[in-house]
């Protein structure tokens, strides 16, 4: 691809016997509609422009001609306005490690990206702490932003495959080729910075008008935010001269996560700071100070940790009936799993899963018979229980 290049941005290269029928027609209802979505000033208007006024005020045109990025985002599959690299490929992978199934999706990418979230096994799981709820193991708007985000910043001298990796039932890594530039990706989790020099900027400003990206960086940070609120391990990063990948974890375990089940006043800076801990990465000794003064963070041997908040009761002193009161105390709910937390943490006698889960039960239904709780949602196995502040028991 290389040699087909004129200017900088091989994105914005006209291409010399392509028209507005080398277009899908899909592709551009759904192009118009995302762009009355972006600009509802402007929706009336749009309805009186066809296609050529249309593409060229969004930006995909140049002087009404088709360009490589307007055939990227809407060239008909059966055309061949762009090399067959420039394409977008799903493959999944099974829980043994083992390719099961591969599509390879070359037709315009504005269709592509969402037929390939639609592929994405998306289950419903249930949250933990005091206020469970059920989400979606992947939001699909962060997986086509995503998407989006790798063809805006691909490299296409270097080929042009977005490749789209989920590992069943535990990841989905979205990878482009092309180094990020000189920003870390999570830096636009709390500011908007300038990057400097971008890569294919005629490509990413037509995105942006049409309403397919951002195109202020928020869309980095709504996807941090949206693994926040569904309570998941943030998105990671891998980033090299050649290449970005984006993971989705989509397994809710480790110390972060039970954070987030159990504590609902963290801030955003906090959580990313707990997230670079618990992923092994540095933070500053000002950030870990301030860290461990809040008790989110405790240092043994040197060594810093996440402590969940259910952590600061578990090691209470008492029975575990009186470990689990001072749960309730801290957090006004609780839910069986909680129960059996604190009663892994305290127990000394190797009680196996069975044996935890009969004991969290019989102090649950302790606490209801003497009026300490009362159960306000679930079932009885994800049953959510209420602290009565005038139960019959002294706290």
């Amino acid at each position: 691809m290389k040699s087909a290049r004129t200017y900088d941005d091989w994105t914005g290269n006209v291409i010399p016997d392509a028209t507005v029928r080398s277009l899908d027609i899909e592709a551009m209802r759904v192009a118009r509609v995302m762009y009355e979505a972006r600009h509802p000033e402007k929706a009336e208007e749009c309805r009186t422009w066809d296609d050529t006024q249309f593409l060229t005020r969004v930006g995909v045109f140049k002087r009404g001609r088709v360009t490589n990025a307007a055939a990227i985002l809407l060239g008909k599959r059966n055309e061949h306005l762009v090399p067959d690299t420039v394409c977008i490929r799903w493959r999944l992978f099974g829980v043994d490690g083992r390719e099961e199934d591969s599509r390879t999706f070359d037709g315009p990418a504005i269709l592509s990206v969402r037929q390939v979230a639609s592929l994405i096994r998306n289950v419903s799981v249930d949250t933990g702490g005091s206020r469970p709820r059920t989400v979606g193991t992947y939001r699909t708007m962060s997986l086509m932003e995503a998407m989006y985000n790798a063809l805006a910043h691909q490299d296409y001298s270097l080929g042009g495959t977005v490749e789209v990796v989920e590992r069943e039932r535990e990841s989905v890594t979205v990878r482009n080729m092309g180094g990020f530039g000189p920003v870390a990706p999570d830096s636009y989790v709390s500011s908007h910075p300038t990057s400097g020099v971008r890569r294919n900027p005629f490509l990413a400003d037509a995105m942006s008008s049409m309403g397919v990206v951002s195109g202020t960086g928020s869309g980095v940070r709504n996807m941090y935010l949206s693994q926040i609120y569904r309570r998941f391990p943030l998105p990671r990063y891998s980033c090299t001269d050649d290449s970005v990948s984006m993971t989705f974890p989509g397994v809710r375990s480790g110390p972060l996560v039970r954070m987030l089940d159990s504590r609902g006043d963290l801030d955003l800076e906090t959580i990313m700071a707990l997230d670079r801990l618990s992923s092994g990465r540095y933070v500053p000794e000002k950030t870990l100070d301030a860290l461990v003064r809040r008790g989110l963070v405790d240092v043994v041997g040197g060594v810093p940790a996440i402590v969940s908040q259910s952590g600061m009761v578990f090691h209470s002193p008492g029975t575990d009936r009186d470990a689990v009161i001072s749960f309730l105390e801290m957090n006004g709910r609780v839910t069986r799993a909680d129960v059996v937390a604190v009663l892994t943490s305290r127990d000394s006698k190797g009680m196996d899963q069975r044996q935890l889960s009969n004991r969290a039960t019989n102090i649950l239904q302790g606490l209801r018979r003497d009026g300490v709780i009362e159960k306000v949602d679930g079932n009885t196995r994800s049953a959510v229980y209420s602290f009565v502040r005038n139960g019959s028991e002294e706290l």
